[in-house]
């Protein structure tokens, strides 16, 4: 009996052909290039660098020209730019209509001052009117009075004068044809130069008597007048016992209680208008010689910007700022309040065309003097020179050029390097 053997399941292997093995080794190949490639980059970046840093831990920004507008941002609060105090008129006690807070609007009736020392002023004023009425009545009757008197003593002597005319006529006749005598014609003559003296006397002392009365009854005309006027400042006097409200708002302070007894030109109460406002705001000193009366502002209120002016900046440092104003330039946003907070922006100037870049830590952390130009993956410490600065951006006069990309982060963390390699 034979043993078998494995012969049967053998079979033949024949070699692999040359392309199908170029088919796997050349992709091995190109893949192995790159690697070395990309990391004799790597290296060479690595190690000419003095340290390396991630990234992402750094702010980058590039180096553009344009126009860079210095501003500063400050905390505005709204104050109200009227706010009239008003006074007692005179002396009495007030009795109040209104209290600290009330809405009220221009004309309504805010207190009383009970005066009636000048209540009965008035009612002494209108009595003296009246008798000085009654006065110019009398005078203008007495004027017409005397002047009918004296037409009427006019108007007989001037009826003797032409009767004794008549006299003399037919005496003059009669003297011709010899009927009269000698005195007879004569005493007719004197008859009638007596009435024409008598005439012209009534006539002139008329014409006197008429001056004198129209200067009489212009005298008490002009005591009318003069009474009419004190009488009239005596109730207006009366009238401001009313304190009534200048314009629309809301009572501030009072600064008396009701049924106080108060002076002439004692302060009672504050209105404070809530149609005109303006924003005071706290400017640092740092900044206080910077902004002047007419610079511009921008306002932010609700989302939106309003326009405006500085109107006010104090000569005086307190905790190290600087009241000031600002005015809205036209109609201001209606439901301001009080007291309400709001963002503020004001224009200090505007330079063009010059370098900068987006402001960052760089600016304060190396006194605008060092920062760091990145260059693909590493960052090479450069010395710079910073100029004008806003809330945003920085101009940058030297050390840098345009398209530039700069390092805005803090570039302490780079420990002073000379180049720092930048991975991701």
């Amino acid at each position: 009996m034979s043993i078998q053997d494995t012969s049967a399941q053998d079979r033949t292997i024949r070699p692999k052909s040359i392309k199908r093995a170029l088919n796997w080794i050349i992709p091995a190949v190109l893949i192995v290039v790159a690697v070395g490639v990309y990391y004799a980059v790597y290296m060479r970046a690595w190690f000419s660098a003095d340290r390396s840093f991630e990234r992402s831990r750094v702010r980058i920004a590039q180096v553009v020209r344009g126009d860079l507008t210095r501003e500063l941002a400050v905390e505005g609060r709204i104050v109200a730019s009227s706010y009239p105090t008003l006074y007692a008129p005179a002396d009495g006690r007030v009795r109040l209509k209104v209290r600290a807070g009330d809405r009220v609007k221009e004309g309504d009736l805010l207190a009383v001052i009970e005066s009636p020392e000048l209540n009965n002023r008035v009612l002494q004023e209108e009595s003296q009117l009246a008798a000085i009425n009654a006065e110019l009545t009398r005078q203008q009757i007495a004027a017409q009075t005397m002047k009918l008197t004296n037409q009427q003593d006019t108007d007989l002597k001037q009826l003797r004068l032409e009767t004794n005319k008549r006299e003399l006529a037919r005496s003059k006749q009669l003297f011709d044809q010899g009927l009269v005598n000698r005195s007879d014609y004569d005493a007719a003559v004197d008859a009638v130069s007596i009435s024409e003296l008598e005439y012209k006397h009534a006539v002139e002392k008329a014409a006197l008597d008429l001056s004198t009365q129209s200067l009489e009854t212009q005298n008490r005309a002009n005591q009318k007048e003069r009474q009419q006027l004190v009488l009239d400042e005596a109730k207006r006097k009366v009238a401001e016992l009313s304190i009534q409200s200048p314009v629309n708002g809301m009572i501030g302070s009072i600064s008396v209680d009701p049924r106080d007894a108060v002076v002439a030109n004692q302060e009672v109460l504050t209105v404070i208008d809530l149609t005109a406002f303006e924003i005071e705001i706290q400017i640092p000193e740092f900044y206080a010689d910077a902004v002047e009366v007419g610079h511009p502002a921008e306002i932010r209120y609700e989302n939106k910007i309003f326009g405006g002016l500085v109107s006010l900046v104090s000569p005086e440092v307190n905790r190290s700022t600087v009241s000031g104003r600002v005015v809205f330039d036209e109609a201001g946003p209606e439901g301001l309040k009080q007291n309400q907070r709001v963002s503020t922006r004001i224009i200090l100037n505007t330079q063009k065309d010059v370098l900068k870049v987006r402001r960052g830590p760089f600016l304060e952390a190396g006194g605008g003097r060092t920062s760091y130009l990145v260059h693909e993956d590493l960052a090479r410490k450069v010395a710079i020179e910073t100029g004008a600065v806003s809330l945003t951006e920085v101009e940058m006069v030297s050390g840098v050029s345009e398209g530039d990309f700069l390092v805005i982060s803090d570039p302490g963390v780079f420990q002073g390097s000379e180049t720092v390699y930048l991975y991701e």
